[in-house]
């Protein structure tokens, strides 16, 4: 008597890690965040992660979410551990520490923490989908 055949795993391959970084990136909004600092010292290992995220935080269409974001950068000499301090509009801080993180994760939980608060102060001020607004001064009867 045959086994039944099953097929494990997925059908399709996955589009690799700068599709996922490329995924991630498009996701990112400064709408919550009033300042971002990064702080590495570039002669420390596993600094590559937060110069890749640094750059990707730097690109015009990301820093036109926010023109009142500070994006401050700050190079020390002293072996301190990469970090990212992010200061909320609500006054929340967030203190990523990069180290040990790839550039994946660190967009990943960037977009978990702080861009989806601007999705959701969005989705919260739009109107829902197929209500009925009616033109100004003309009664809908």
């Amino acid at each position: 008597m045959a086994l039944p055949y099953r097929v494990s795993g997925t059908l399709t391959k996955s589009a690799g890690l700068a599709a996922a970084i490329a995924k991630q990136s498009k996701i990112l909004s400064f709408k919550p965040a009033k300042k971002i600092e990064f702080s590495f010292d570039p002669f420390r290992e596993r600094t590559v992660s937060l110069r890749c995220i640094l750059s990707l935080f730097n690109q015009e269409r990301v820093r036109d979410t926010n023109p009142n974001c500070a994006v401050k950068t700050t190079v020390v000499c002293d072996r301190s551990e990469p970090t990212i301090n992010i200061t909320l509009a609500s006054g929340h801080k967030i203190l990523f520490k990069t180290q040990y993180l790839e550039t994946v994760e660190i967009l990943k939980k960037f977009n978990e923490l702080v861009s989806s608060q601007a999705e959701a102060a969005e989705s919260s001020s739009t109107p829902a989908k197929g209500a009925k607004t009616t033109k100004q001064g003309k009664r809908r009867t």
